[in-house]
């Protein structure tokens, strides 16, 4: 899928393509070859380059300081989809990126100069988790990893099929859609007008086609992520009313309980509100297959934490068992390779993710019945 731009004196040729196809890749060099443009701008920027380039990207993370640095489900979210990309190459024999990285080669070949135009990967994740409703992060994590496309790879790159796919992302997550789409259209499309160029290819996801020529022809892009805050209504944070409120319903109701009831009532609620946020983080880091001392430190924290929501128990099971086993420099490099979802629990940096986000879905579980529980026993 290709579009033309004209931009008076200028011109672009934008390339859609799909990310894991080796029919791909033929056709960029191809392009780039014939039309011999000024210039070539890449749907990269400099992290995710280096990461296609080298997958050094893992191999050189403290992976247990970047959970403690609130960076946990950014990476399980660029881990699952990145194994999703995996196993879609696989089928048609190429990388995930590789018609990406085949421009920029194509580009020194012929020496033609080049751009990385798009934003940083790592801002992309972030603001996409820190904008997904509690809703949407329900269905996220009930349905990443485990639902297969029957999707032909090629056929994403049509129009109509583009259309449609596009669609979906906007009905079922909108944010998400806003993010990954029309945020980095924007962004991409600033990058490249601040370029001098006579002409000049454009290789970008089949997805970005349509969006990033509108933003060229607007020729008065500016980036601005505020723009897509939605101030249409009132925005009632409720992630953080649930994080900050259930901890709160909690001691306002045991304090309630044992002031106007009784102590030894209260203590009864306390002990069982108390088992009840230990034992769901427990058996959640027992999913995670993570070892008995992150089990135990899970079980004996978590009722604390959920407390604290400053300290969460899903990070302090990663630190734990990043400390009592840490993960080799073979299993940090062996999980940019993992094309299988159940693989994860085979490497000892998968599982440490996994200990983080189980332990803190289960803690977050295990809150919400601990404040529906004692909401039931308020009376003396």
């Amino acid at each position: 899928m290709e579009t033309q731009v004209d931009l008076e004196d200028r011109k672009l040729t934008i390339v859609g393509t799909a990310h894991v196809s080796e029919e791909s890749k033929e056709e960029v060099r191809k392009k780039i070859e014939s039309e011999s443009p000024d210039r070539v701008f890449v749907e990269l920027d400099k992290n995710r380059y280096k990461s296609l380039s080298s997958d050094s990207g893992w191999k050189e993370m403290n992976l247990v300081e970047a959970i403690r640095q609130g960076q946990g489900f950014t990476l399980f979210l660029k881990l699952f989809l990145s194994i999703y990309q995996r196993r879609m190459g696989l089928e048609q024999g190429v990388e995930p990126g590789e018609e990406l990285l085949e421009a920029l080669k194509a580009s020194e070949e012929n020496g033609i100069e080049y751009s990385l135009v798009d934003r940083d990967i790592n801002e992309t994740f972030s603001r996409a988790l820190e904008k997904l409703t509690l809703w949407e992060k329900v269905k996220l994590l009930s349905s990443i990893g485990f639902s297969e496309s029957d999707l032909d790879v090629e056929d994403l790159k049509q129009e109509d099929m583009l259309s449609q796919v596009v669609k979906e992302l906007e009905d079922e997550f909108p944010s998400i859609k806003k993010t990954f789409l029309d945020e980095r259209n924007e962004f991409m499309a600033e990058k490249i007008l601040e370029h001098d160029f006579d002409e000049a290819v454009v290789v970008v996801g089949a997805a970005h086609v349509e969006g990033l020529a509108e933003e060229l022809r607007a020729e008065e892009t500016s980036y601005t992520p505020e723009k897509y805050v939605d101030t249409s209504g009132i925005d009632v944070p409720w992630f953080k009313v649930a994080k900050y409120g259930m901890p709160a319903f909690i001691l306002v109701s045991l304090g309630y309980v044992s002031a106007f009831c009784s102590v030894s009532q209260g203590l009864v609620l306390a002990r069982n509100a108390f088992l009840i946020n230990a034992i769901l983080p427990f058996i959640g880091a027992i999913l995670a297959r993570s070892s008995p001392i992150t089990w135990a430190a899970s079980f004996v924290s978590a009722p604390f934490t959920s407390m604290d929501p400053a300290l969460g128990a899903g990070m302090v099971a990663a630190y734990v068992e990043g400390k009592v086993n840490p993960p080799n420099m073979d299993e940090l490099e062996d999980i940019v390779k993992i094309t299988q979802y159940r693989d994860l629990w085979s490497n000892q940096a998968g599982r440490i993710i996994l200990s983080f986000v189980f332990v803190t879905l289960g803690s977050a579980l295990a809150t919400f019945i601990a404040a529906f529980y004692l909401g039931v026993n308020l009376a003396c």
